[in-house]
């Protein structure tokens, strides 16, 4: 299996479409884990800038009905590799005012957060996801169930195409003709 470890799963659909193995989503995998924990879940973020992709990735999904909102911080950070720890408390007072809002469920929305949630679960009062964790577990879930590929549908795999410049491992991975 395969994570597209970027919260607004670019790339997801063609990603499905060419590789023989199932292929998880980071925001997918963190809202149908929410929409098992909670009738609602809220987004909260370290950016304003995250926050339309993310609400593309909730429609995309056909989610908006249980979305209660993206919460985005709209501070700078120092690091983008140290705002989890930077921000903590931030995020933490934004989930807050993500249950206020109507959430039952908060997603720490982007990969820098992730292994925040477990550090701060105990001050939100409701279920928090990481979004990083849940698509790590789906992937490993559907490796073990050893799906068949779709032979139909939106994820069928296109024709093959010749294709070049790539190492020969990936023309094998992909399904082209060497």
């Amino acid at each position: 299996a395969a994570v597209v470890a970027a919260f607004g799963d670019p790339g997801l659909g063609a990603a499905r479409e060419l590789l023989p193995i199932p292929v998880v989503g980071m925001a997918e995998a963190a809202m149908l884990t929410a929409c098992m924990l909670g009738r609602r879940f809220a987004i909260v973020t370290f950016s304003p800038t995250l926050g339309p992709w993310y609400q593309e990735a909730v429609d995309a999904n056909g989610l908006a009905s249980r979305c209660a909102g993206i919460h985005c911080l709209d501070e700078p950070f120092t690091d983008i590799a140290d705002v989890a720890r930077e921000k903590a408390a931030r995020l933490v007072a934004l989930c807050a005012a993500a249950v206020a809002g109507g959430a039952e469920v908060c997603i720490l929305g982007g990969a820098p957060l992730a292994g925040l949630a477990a550090e701060v679960r105990n001050e939100v009062l409701v279920p928090l996801v990481d979004g990083v964790a849940a698509a790590a577990r789906q992937a490993e879930t559907l490796a073990a169930l050893h799906p068949r590929k779709a032979a139909v549908g939106s994820y069928r795999r296109p024709d093959p195409k010749p294709m070049q410049g790539l190492s020969p491992t990936l023309t094998r991975l992909f399904g082209a003709t060497p």
